[in-house]
């Protein structure tokens, strides 16, 4: 069911460039608005996830194509979707750490070189932009609009979070036949991070994690 989207093609532009406008559009109007319509738009962006997330699997088990290998949300951008929608919720600091430390990345790198692991079909379309796009809207909301700020040492506090879920997930793939996190087989996107194979990947893979968190908690200010 895995299907990619070709970097540069009309579709991806499509994708991408409609992400980054309702990203600047949202955070420009929100900006300028009072504190009671900023913490409304919070709240309407967190259960609209939560619909999307519920129809999504309605859609999938109605055209009978639900299973346990695609649509469980324990890949990285899964799990820090149900993150976002939680922090939006209760501003939670460690939550608000991992969507801009780890989600941030991940949905601007899954926005670039798309894999579509529940299929291409207008729904899921819509789905995987909608989700990928909450992943760079969410912490840049938080931190430009509602001022959030990391903590000092958040960022090897969120690495070990990350790997407390590639340990617990690792194992799931071999024991159901999964894939989750890519832990168990390379992404079929042409991805420049993804170097070597199996398992050799997963390693440079780290090594990017870290390094992609390392620079955003470099550039942000810290919490006093």
């Amino acid at each position: 069911m895995h299907e990619i989207i070709i970097p540069l093609t009309p579709l991806w532009w499509k994708g991408i460039v409609s992400c980054l406008v309702v990203i600047g559009l949202v955070l420009l109007f929100f900006n300028r608005a009072s504190l009671e319509w900023k913490l409304w738009f919070t709240k309407l962006l967190a259960y609209s996830s939560i619909l999307v997330y519920i129809a999504t699997h309605i859609v999938a088990i109605f055209a009978e194509e639900w299973s346990i290998q695609d649509f469980l949300p324990l890949h990285l951008c899964t799990i820090s979707f149900f993150i976002c929608i939680t922090v939006l919720l209760t501003k939670k600091q460690w939550m608000y750490e991992w969507v801009l430390l780890v989600a941030m990345s991940s949905g601007l790198h899954s926005a670039l070189t798309p894999e579509l692991s529940m299929g291409i079909g207008n729904w899921y379309l819509f789905e995987f932009y909608f989700v990928h796009g909450s992943l760079m809207l969410v912490p840049l909301y938080l931190t430009l609009v509602l001022g959030m700020r990391p903590r000092v040492g958040s960022w090897w506090k969120t690495f070990l979070r990350v790997q407390i879920a590639a340990v617990i997930i690792f194992p799931f793939n071999f024991i159901f036949d999964t894939n989750y996190m890519y832990l168990a087989a390379k992404p079929l996107v042409d991805n420049p991070l993804l170097i070597g194979d199996w398992p050799f990947y997963i390693f440079f893979l780290e090594l990017f994690v870290l390094l992609h968190i390392l620079l955003i908690y470099k550039i942000t200010p810290r919490k006093i």
